[in-house]
């Protein structure tokens, strides 16, 4: 093959590489923008939310006690009565009894004071913490968990090995074992946001 055989076949060759990747990036589906939500306008918070941050405020960083109701030891659905107590609300004590009562709220429709659900750590016989989530259909519903939702995507919760914090809905473990939400404020005492 002489010189212009060999130049031809390269023009050729770039021509058809230039044309395979010219079609391979149109096969491609184009990338969907990440679709945000906007975010209402924050309004003032009512008296009833007022009260409840101020509650809230005084079990930050409480250390974790099961059965415990108080700053001095407080477990997640201890937190949740306690906190729900100084606004004036009697909730019952367990995590299985609150998830029954109050309004079910969609995860997307949550807002400042509503109390979230989880299938984490559950408690086996021999008082070993595990995700219900992990294991058969039969321990998808199970409540074991549950924090007060506050806004952003974050919640407070009393966790069995850091005692009371803020943790992100966003993170794989809370997401894996979401299982609802509740509302206990009504309507009009919550601004209807």
């Amino acid at each position: 093959m002489n010189a212009s055989g060999r130049t031809i076949r390269k023009v050729v060759l770039f021509a058809a590489l230039m044309a395979v990747m010219f079609a391979w990036g149109c096969a491609r589906a184009p990338r969907r923008p990440k679709v945000v939500e906007p975010v209402p306008p924050r309004l003032e918070p009512t008296p009833q939310e007022m009260t409840l941050q101020q509650a809230m405020r005084k079990f930050y960083g409480a250390p974790y006690r099961h059965g415990g109701t108080t700053p001095a030891g407080v477990d997640c659905s201890g937190l949740v009565l306690a906190v729900y107590q100084k606004v004036g609300l009697s909730l019952p004590r367990t995590t299985t009894d609150q998830f029954t009562t109050g309004q079910p709220v969609p995860r997307n429709r949550l807002r400042f004071g509503d109390v979230v659900f989880f299938n984490r750590y559950c408690y086996g016989k021999k008082k070993v913490a595990y995700m219900a989530s992990v294991f058969p259909p039969e321990h998808l519903s199970e409540i074991c968990h549950a924090g007060i939702y506050l806004g952003d995507g974050r919640f407070l919760h009393a966790s069995s090995h850091r005692g009371v914090e803020i943790s992100r809905l966003d993170d794989e473990a809370w997401q894996r074992s979401f299982v609802g939400a509740r509302r206990f404020f009504r309507e009009e005492e919550s601004g209807s946001r």
